[in-house]
């Protein structure tokens, strides 16, 4: 379909989807009582910026399996679950929960799709959209109108066009979708008359007025909203009327709470106009959405290994400073990747390392550590070596000793996390050589109706759920580098113990990237 002059611009949508439903068993909930999940699942910590505790709260809460107190399609679990997810920020996940029960959800399908429509989220519009559509009772006219709107988006015109010959011959007297059948048709180019008045500007209608290029009034029937909260940055990241750097700015926010895809985010920086980010002098530069986009735009297209390097190292620095590096990590590692470690690039192996150990690659990071294990002037501060050994043993490599006794000394500092780095590598099973360190014993007494003792007992008696729901509410999301080490190691070894042993890993780099190795 050939854009109309004038037309608003729009954004390929993707094709429809299922919601996630997760993946994590058909008998999660079981053995649980439901009155306990129920009081459990709100202290979940929200919105978490954590990739790793993200991600696993997500497919807890987006999982299929039903609780013990479920009947038929209810399920009393599934409004506290959509509720969080909303929390969170995903809205599209909540929303699927509520499409697939009939036990009211935080907000009503309709409503959502014109919320959606009024933000200039079409994408998010149209999956919701789909999830009514796949529903088994006859759609309404609503619905009708909306697929009808979204094959338009989707440049799907003979659908579309077979559509609103069926509305035609159904001669609603409805002002609404006689306005709607007129604004369709100019849209999906079956006709080029420009309606002089729109009678009922609906969400619908204008969000169709606003891809032809008519002026848009207020819709009735919903007040425009503005997008808040994680959710929102959705909502702004994907609004094509908003300024660019706006847009990008919104992106990486939702970026960082696990609600877009890297790919996504990369878009937008590629659509940033191009500059010359001097990875030399943009450590000491402002922090601004230009400069990120420059970076990511220098390390993407690539280069000679050492310029490229040069890039990735003041993109991460960049990220420490502002305290996003796990994210801006998962986001440049796969533009690390086909850096080859060398002795010439002997200044960019401990940030090479550290990228590789906390992305999980923890044979490709000792590779880079060992590239510079005799050139000790390649580190910045005192214990960095001896961090980054620790940080590659909890991503998985072998050794020997006792890593955090070594960290410490080298470090010469009297470091308050002693007890954290002990707990991590009790919680991955990896051996410790120190009975007792900074207080904290290798196999600790758990007292008794502790979150440790609460979190191994639900292990124990396999309710999976429950197991892993104290686990997330006892690593506290974006607070894990405070919480108590004896609820910390309890936590990473029932994740294991669950089946979910590199997910458990993985939280456990992530936890040391914070704590500051």
């Amino acid at each position: 379909m050939e854009a109309l002059p004038g037309a608003a611009p729009t954004v390929p949508l993707p094709a429809p989807a299922t919601a996630g439903v997760g993946d994590l068993g058909a008998d999660l909930w079981q053995s649980s009582e439901v009155s306990r999940l129920m009081g459990l699942i709100p202290k979940m910590p929200a919105p978490v910026s954590v990739p790793a505790l993200s991600d696993l709260q997500r497919r807890v809460l987006t999982t299929a399996a039903p609780s013990a107190g479920a009947s038929g399609t209810v399920d009393p679990l599934t409004p506290i679950r959509a509720d969080k997810l909303h929390q969170m920020g995903f809205n599209d996940a909540a929303m699927g929960l509520a499409s697939a029960t009939p036990v009211t959800g935080p907000m009503d399908p309709q409503e959502a799709v014109e919320k959606a429509l009024l933000a200039n989220d079409t994408a998010y519009a149209c999956q919701q959209v789909d999830a009514l559509q796949a529903r088994p009772e006859a759609p309404s006219l609503f619905v009708q109108r909306a697929a009808i709107y979204c094959q338009i988006m989707r440049e799907q015109s003979d659908p579309a066009s077979l559509g609103l010959d069926l509305m035609r011959e159904r001669n609603d007297p409805d002002p609404a979708t006689k306005d709607f059948i007129a604004l369709a048709a100019l849209a999906n180019g079956e006709t080029k008359r420009v309606p002089k008045s729109v009678a009922v500007p609906d969400p619908l209608n204008v969000a169709l007025m606003k891809t032809v290029g008519m002026p848009a009034p207020n819709a009735i029937g919903a007040a425009p909203i503005v997008p808040v909260g994680a959710g929102g940055s959705v909502m702004i990241a994907r609004d094509v009327t908003r300024p660019l750097p706006e847009r990008v700015a919104a992106a990486e926010q939702a970026y960082k709470f696990g609600l877009i895809p890297d790919r996504e985010l990369g878009d937008l920086y590629m659509q940033m106009p191009s500059g010359i980010a001097d990875p030399a002098t943009a450590i000491g530069m402002s922090d601004t959405v230009e400069l990120r986009a420059q970076l990511y735009q220098a390390a993407y297209r690539g280069g000679a290994p050492a310029q490229k390097a040069r890039v990735i190292d003041a993109a991460l620095k960049k990220a420490r400073q502002r305290g996003d590096y796990l994210n801006q990590a998962l986001l440049f590692g796969p533009l690390a990747r086909d850096i080859a470690p060398a002795r010439e690039l002997g200044w960019f192996a401990p940030e090479a390392a550290r990228l590789m150990f906390v992305t999980g690659q923890a044979d490709k990071g000792g590779y880079w550590l060992n590239t510079v294990a005799a050139n000790p002037g390649v580190f910045t501060g005192p214990g960095e070596k001896e961090g980054l050994d620790l940080l590659g043993r909890v991503a998985g490599l072998p050794g020997g000793g006792d890593p955090v006794v070594a960290w410490a000394k080298a470090s010469g500092t009297t470091n308050p996390r002693i007890d954290l780095f002990y707990a991590l590598l009790a919680g991955i099973n990896q051996p410790v050589a120190s009975a007792v360190a900074g207080g904290f014993q290798a196999a600790p007494i758990i007292p008794l109706g502790s979150p440790s003792a609460e979190i191994v007992a639900a292990a124990a008696g396999k309710r999976r759920g429950e197991a892993l729901v104290l686990s997330l509410v006892g690593l506290g999301g974006d607070r894990a580098i405070a919480t108590d080490p004896a609820t910390l190691g309890a936590a990473l070894r029932s994740i294991a113990d669950l089946g979910l042993v590199e997910e458990s890993r993985r939280i456990a780099r992530e936890i040391a990237a914070l704590a500051g190795l």
